[in-house]
């Protein structure tokens, strides 16, 4: 599985739901939630730019992010505050069980608290604390 770093720290916290983004986008978004949620040896490649969620994702067009909430420049600042906190690289491989580890040793991290669009939606700090 190929995820940016964002998705790998947020999408677990985010509420289940519709996105109005459609089916296969929803399909893919379950199963990270899934892997993310309940760990295993899946194994994640830490990828720069668009990833396995945004594949199918109507706002993903010539491999870049254009959601009115965040373009792919802002979404490429929020990776980087995101690797910057975990401590992890772009390319880098690491398992689902590893990741939720450190996902829960760092979270929530200072980037959620003071500067993600979407910390209203947020689970991570009812989940994780802080």
């Amino acid at each position: 599985m190929k995820l940016r770093p964002h998705h790998i720290l947020c999408v677990q916290f985010l509420p289940d739901g519709d996105t109005g983004r459609g089916r296969e986008y929803k399909e893919m978004e379950t199963r990270i939630k899934e892997v993310m949620r309940q760990p295993d040896d899946t194994l994640i490649e830490v990828t720069k730019g668009v990833d396995d969620l945004c594949a199918p994702c109507p706002d993903c067009a010539d491999g870049r992010c254009n959601n009115r909430f965040g373009d792919e420049a802002s979404v490429r600042k929020w990776d980087a505050r995101v690797i910057g906190g975990l401590g992890i690289s772009f390319g880098e491989s690491m398992s689902a069980k590893a990741l939720h580890t450190l996902i829960r040793s760092k979270a929530p991290l200072a980037f959620c608290r003071d500067r993600c669009p979407w910390r209203p939606a947020c689970g991570v700090f009812g989940k994780i604390g802080g």
